[in-house]
């Protein structure tokens, strides 16, 4: 192998590896940001036990539920890709939590929608203010890039996305 071609291969090694550490830490700080937004939200409804055992999906049926007028099973399901069985076991629990409540149109009493208790909204609100400063944290972090930079960083998040995709697609 020439110079050359063993210099490219270290340089996609070094860059291979600097790519599981990147998710090897993004795994841990997910892990830790999940038990910090849990802790924070226990501690602004400290009487409200059913709170210790929300999970991760939970948080997003409730944000998609706070975000958006007349949410049902299926519309729920869609806006956060799992399965509609999925979002009526959910559903059911956070219904038990208290942070759910059904309710049906006065014209359609087939469909069944959900909307926010009061404690699901201070749920939603403090979930909502967590991601805006990672959202704000991102941006800041991103101010030292150029316009070119950028495009390279996306189109390379993109295309490694499709790449990890197509790693774990059934063949």
């Amino acid at each position: 192998m020439t110079k050359e071609l063993t210099a490219e291969l270290d340089q996609k090694m070094k860059i291979w590896n600097q790519w599981l550490t990147l998710l090897h830490k993004q795994e841990d700080r997910s892990k830790r940001r999940e038990s910090l937004l849990l802790a924070k939200i226990r501690s602004s409804i400290p009487d409200y036990q059913h709170l210790d055992s929300l999970s991760i999906t939970e948080l997003h049926v409730i944000s998609e539920i706070g975000s958006n007028a007349r949410m049902n099973v299926t519309t729920i399901a869609q806006k956060i890709g799992v399965t509609k069985s999925a979002i009526s076991k959910i559903t059911v629990k956070l219904l038990k939590k208290g942070l759910l409540e059904r309710y049906q149109l006065e014209d359609n009493q087939k469909e069944v929608f959900f909307r926010l208790t009061k404690v699901g909204e201070l749920v939603n609100s403090i979930h909502d203010n967590f991601h805006a400063k990672l959202e704000n944290d991102m941006i800041r972090f991103l101010d030292r890039y150029s316009k070119e930079e950028l495009a390279f960083v996306s189109r390379f998040i993109g295309e490694a996305t499709e790449q990890l995709q197509k790693n774990w697609a059934e063949d």
